[in-house]
């Protein structure tokens, strides 16, 4: 027989599939060990991805005020499957841990509002927290050129952003911008729709468009757009794709 339980009125059924949820390593939010829903503790989910609406607030202090602890499942990731990147799972966790920390700030929507109304699910940080629980990241698909869909993040990446990100705080104490991974919208052959670009702010919170062009054509990548470059449009932010 299916159970069904009742969670400030939302009636969730315990056979739908659930995400993992709860503590990962450097977590450090009070949603993954306060119990709610029968289980030990939830996952820090925006609004719109929290079916059912099934969240206690006030457990995800360090996230953004539409980020609450969710203890249903994510429907924005029902689509997706698992991931088997070590590597990549490795460092989302510790890039998350990061943001939490206020180390990196991972965007949490979408520069266009067309992605935010609902909410697709494909931010930066969606796509870091979907890969550190070990899941496919949405792509967006609210523009002609999104190929929608789910893609896991390369580890070579996720390792490379956090090499960066770690080396910036330590030099001047503050966070970089991460504003895009695999979702948002770029042209329909843009390498982001691959899992293996990133687009860093340059300008923010200092300018280091400079630092860090030369540290994306160091690494091992297929491509790197930049101020100047003759990718254009990039007068911003850094955009590098990893092979």
């Amino acid at each position: 027989m299916k159970l069904l339980l009742l969670f400030a009125g939302i009636i969730i059924s315990t056979n739908a599939q659930t995400f993992p949820g709860g503590m990962f390593p450097g977590g450090s939010q009070a949603c993954y060990t306060t119990t709610g829903l029968g289980k030990p503790g939830g996952e820090c989910v925006q609004d719109d991805c929290c079916e059912g609406g099934a969240y206690i607030s006030n457990l995800c202090l360090n996230y953004q005020n539409n980020v609450r602890c969710c203890y249903s499942r994510n429907s924005c990731t029902t689509s997706c499957g698992t991931c088997n990147d070590a590597v990549a799972k490795d460092y989302a966790c510790r890039v998350l841990a990061m943001h939490e920390k206020g180390q990196i700030r991972l965007k949490g929507e979408h520069f266009d509002p067309n992605g935010n109304n609902p909410y697709d699910g494909a931010s930066s940080l969606s796509n870091i927290r979907d890969t550190c629980y070990g899941r496919q990241v949405k792509r967006s698909n609210y523009c002609t050129a999104a190929p929608g869909g789910c893609i896991c993040l390369r580890g070579s990446m996720v390792r490379g952003l956090h090499t960066y990100a770690t080396n910036f705080w330590n030099t001047y104490g503050q966070p970089v911008d991460v504003n895009a991974l695999a979702g948002s919208c770029h042209s329909s052959s843009s390498w982001h729709y691959q899992g293996n670009t990133f687009d860093i702010s340059c300008t923010t919170p200092r300018n280091h468009c400079s630092a860090l062009r030369d540290w994306c054509l160091n690494q091992n990548i297929v491509e790197a757009c930049y101020p100047g470059s003759s990718c254009g449009g990039h007068e911003t932010w850094v955009h590098c794709a990893f092979a």
